[in-house]
């Protein structure tokens, strides 16, 4: 099997989406194709060997064969003749935005090419917290309060009790995150999340809850991975997510009832 990678993205999250593609590399065993997306949302086509972080950070990128997009799919286009990019399915490794909030699905949908990820309605609720919540509650799951705000709004007051914790409305590895515990923290961590989104999302911060990671696909049927503890501090911030070299590669299963994680895969299911 030909497998496409594409990577990188115009996001907060650029070098973590190009160290995902990195690491994937060196995992499968597949045929292999890299495709990049620069912040300019140009495309592509990278040579194996120069998947390596400091080729794109210096942009020697961009001495790389760009790449078109038409009723095929991907192709090189030369001076006189233009040569498809041909694959079996390609996995979008882009994180936050373009690659999370329904643009890329949207895009291959509209071009025929088959791959791996969430579909466009998928990724556009699931990217902004207040539809998530919307459709959580719709399915009669459980959310915190919660109050919306806009980077125009002239009042900035918050409405619910401190300490709450503020997050952009749209954004990953907790970019932009802040916990309030006193009122005259509040400008500041509006600020921090406003340099991320135009919109925030406030809700009560509970200190110790417990969190679980559980990834999982649909294909005849349900496939799950093991289901994971983070080890947080105050909450799992992007230091823990991504820079803490102090936690080992190997991720440990959490010490769960099997009552508990039966629940956390059936919710995983709605």
């Amino acid at each position: 099997m030909k497998i496409a990678i594409v990577c990188g993205g115009n996001s907060f999250e650029h070098e973590i989406s190009i160290v995902s593609a990195i690491s994937i590399k060196n995992i499968l065993k597949e045929e292999l194709i890299f495709i990049f997306l620069d912040k300019d949302r140009e495309f592509y086509l990278i040579e194996k060997n120069n998947m390596k972080s400091n080729f794109f950070s210096s942009g020697k990128y961009k001495n790389s064969k760009k790449l078109h997009l038409d009723g095929k799919g991907f192709n090189k286009k030369s001076l006189l003749s233009s040569r498809q990019i041909v694959f079996d399915v390609l996995i979008n490794l882009v994180h936050g935005r373009d690659g999370e909030d329904g643009k890329l699905s949207s895009l291959f949908e509209l071009y025929n090419i088959p791959f791996i990820g969430p579909r466009p309605e998928a990724s556009v609720v699931s990217y902004n917290k207040f539809l998530t919540k919307c459709y959580a509650k719709s399915l009669n799951i459980d959310v915190l309060d919660y109050q919306t705000m806009h980077i125009s709004d002239k009042d900035k007051k918050c409405n619910i009790k401190l300490p709450v914790i503020i997050k952009p409305l749209r954004l990953g590895s907790s970019l932009g995150v802040s916990v309030v515990n006193k009122q005259d923290e509040l400008d500041y961590a509006f600020d921090v999340a406003f340099e991320f989104d135009d919109d925030i999302l406030i809700e009560p911060f509970i200190k110790q809850v417990k969190e679980y990671n559980l990834a999982g696909l649909k294909s005849d049927e349900f496939i799950f991975s093991i289901i994971e503890e983070p080890k947080k501090d105050t909450f799992l911030d992007f230091d823990k997510k991504y820079l803490d070299f102090s936690r080992t590669t190997l991720v440990n299963r959490a010490n769960l009832s099997e009552d508990l994680e039966l629940k956390i895969k059936n919710t995983f299911k709605i």
